[in-house]
C-alpha cells in the first residue's frame, strides 16, 4: 500500500476569443477536451472537474496521481486539446501524505477516490520561520487544538480537508485542498477557526481557489 500521491490543482482561463467561437467549434473543442479527461481518468487515481468561481479563471482541475510523470502529460495535453484558446491561470503542486500530527492509517487511493462534494475550496499556504523553531509537541498541541476546532464546529457538516506538502517544491510550503457541500457553512467554519493559535504563525493563503460541480455547457454560453 502506498502512502503518498501527487497532487496538482490546475486552474485555466480561457481566451477572450473562446466566447466569440460558433458554438459548433467550441463543442467540437470540448468533445476533444471530454477524451482527454477520460484517458487520463484511467491513469490517475483521481480527476475532478470545476468551474471557477474565482477571478481570472474559468475552470479547474483536480488530480491525483501515483507518479508524476502523468501529471506532466495531462498538463500538455488538455492545454493542446483546447487548441490554444486555454492557458494556465493557477497551478498548484504537492504531495499528499500522512500528516505529522494525525496518529492513523493512510491509503490515498481510497481517501481521494470517494465521489466529490459540490464545492471546491484550494489554496496554498506558508508559515513563518519561527514555527518551525517550535518544539515539535507544542506544536501538535496548537495544530490539533486547529483540528479539533474545524472538526467539532457544528456548521462542519462533512467537510472533507486535504493537507498536502510542497516543501521545496514551490514558493509556498503546503496546498489546502477543501471538498465542500455548502458554501455558507464552509464560511461559518473558516471564520470561527482564524480565532485558533495557529493562525498566528500563517503568512500566505493566496489565490484562492473556488469551484463548483457543473456540467461544461457553461462554457457554451
Amino acid at each position: 500500500m502506498t502512502n503518498e500521491a501527487y497532487m496538482i490543482v490546475l486552474a485555466l482561463r480561457l481566451d477572450r476569443n473562446w466566447w466569440g467561437l460558433p458554438v459548433i467549434e467550441r463543442k467540437s473543442i470540448l468533445s476533444k477536451v471530454e477524451e482527454t479527461e477520460k484517458r487520463f481518468n484511467n491513469e490517475f487515481i483521481s480527476l475532478k472537474k470545476y468551474a471557477s468561481l474565482s477571478q481570472g479563471s474559468q475552470l479547474i482541475y483536480w488530480a491525483s496521481a501515483l507518479n508524476t510523470s502523468s501529471i506532466i502529460d495531462f498538463k500538455s495535453s488538455i492545454l493542446s486539446s483546447f487548441s490554444g484558446n486555454a492557458v494556465e491561470d493557477v497551478s498548484l503542486f504537492s504531495i499528499f501524505t500522512p500528516s505529522p500530527y494525525m496518529k492513523s492509517d493512510f491509503d490515498p487511493l481510497s481517501v481521494l477516490k470517494v465521489e466529490p462534494l459540490k464545492y471546491f475550496v484550494a489554496y496554498p499556504m506558508k508559515k513563518s520561520v519561527d514555527w518551525y523553531l517550535i518544539p515539535f509537541d507544542e506544536r501538535e498541541n496548537i495544530m490539533m487544538e486547529h483540528i479539533n476546532m474545524a472538526k467539532n464546529h457544528p456548521k462542519n457538516n462533512g467537510i472533507r480537508s486535504y493537507t498536502t506538502y510542497s516543501f521545496g517544491l514551490g514558493d509556498y510550503e503546503f496546498v489546502v485542498i477543501y471538498e465542500i457541500p455548502s458554501l455558507p457553512d464552509w464560511v461559518e467554519v473558516v471564520e470561527k477557526l482564524r480565532e485558533a493559535k495557529a493562525r498566528k504563525w500563517v503568512i500566505k493563503e493566496e489565490p484562492l481557489l473556488v469551484g463548483e460541480l457543473k456540467d461544461q455547457g457553461y462554457l457554451l454560453y
